[in-house]
């Protein structure tokens, strides 16, 4: 007897609310968007790049903002 299982992916699937732009971080964060796409490019906000675009998972973005909680040097 054969029986085929799928495999349960490790990452549950994304929605629309978990993946932010960076007008979308700005307004989370209160920032101009161009800070946020230059802590981007600098490595101080976790972000994808996707061609010319800028994409920002939101639990990675809490994640960066919780882990630095007293951390000025990156403002």
């Amino acid at each position: 007897m054969n029986t085929v299982t799928t495999p349960i992916s490790a990452h549950p699937r994304l929605t629309r609310e978990d993946v932010l732009d960076g007008r979308d971080v700005a307004e989370l964060l209160h920032l101009p968007v161009s800070t946020v796409l230059e802590y981007a490019r600098r490595g101080l906000l976790p972000g994808h790049k996707l061609g010319r675009r800028w994409l920002f998972l939101r639990d990675e973005i809490e994640a960066a903002v919780r882990s630095r909680p007293g951390d000025r040097s990156a403002a």
